[in-house]
């Protein structure tokens, strides 16, 4: 589904992605972890086209993406939870949701919806509520509703455990495990390894800006070698 061969990316003159090779195929998660400052939210701002590549490509379903803008990029079926969540706190939940149908007939919006409140409830108790009254945990699953309801075929997610509860990052990971599906995928950039890992088929762990190891997240998730050398030993 996705394929990246040769990435390179930074910002001005600090490079920070070298030569990153990875790929997602359709119905798998990929676990992306690694210390701060090794690149990972680097590599999905340049995936989505909010950030340009210097070097190498971007393929997803056998059709080059390099170079494409974000909008663009969002019609082939692509969508990013960006970490922070970035809800529109002055919308409703609601409107919040509608903003991610853009691209969707009219008739489908009731049906979307209805399947992101099937998978959040609190959410449709709280339709008409502004979203910046939600709880951090609650707003995190507008953030991923909203871009669940473009019904993508690749799914990014971005720190999703970030500041929450730990019963707030619990209820996210049982809905990513729930998403895991037979013609879409998802890439999960996640600050918590083992969590990350051990929802994951397969990982790959970058270090400073590199690809360091990658495999069965299974086999990355059980090496304290791996742990302690590459995600800081408590990850």
């Amino acid at each position: 589904m996705l394929r990246i061969e040769g990435l390179c990316a930074g910002y001005g003159e600090i490079q920070v992605l070298t030569d990153v090779k990875l790929d997602v195929g359709r119905g798998e998660i990929v676990a992306i972890v690694g210390a701060n400052g090794a690149g990972k939210s680097t590599l999905l701002r340049t995936i989505m086209g909010s950030l340009a590549a210097r070097r190498g490509t971007v393929r997803f379903e056998d059709a080059s993406i390099s170079g494409l803008p974000a909008h663009r990029i969002a019609e082939r079926g692509i969508r990013l939870v960006p970490e922070g969540r970035r809800v529109f706190p002055n919308l409703s939940v609601e409107e919040n949701l509608l903003t991610g149908m853009y691209l969707a007939p009219r008739a489908e919006s009731a049906r979307r919806l209805q399947r992101v409140f099937a998978l959040f409830p609190v959410l449709a108790e709280r339709r008409r509520q502004l979203a910046s009254t939600l709880s951090g945990g609650q707003q995190q699953m507008l953030a991923l509703g909203r871009a669940l309801v473009g019904e993508p075929k690749l799914l990014m997610l971005d720190e999703p455990s970030l500041g929450l509860a730990p019963k707030a990052v619990e209820e996210i990971f049982l809905t990513l495990a729930e998403l895991r599906g037979v013609d879409s995928g998802i890439l999960l950039v996640e600050q918590n390894a083992r969590k990350a890992l051990a929802l994951a088929d397969r990982g790959y762990v970058l270090e400073q800006g590199r690809v360091a190891l990658e495999g069965r997240a299974s086999d990355l998730g059980s090496d304290e070698s791996v742990i302690n050398a590459y995600l800081g030993g408590n990850a």
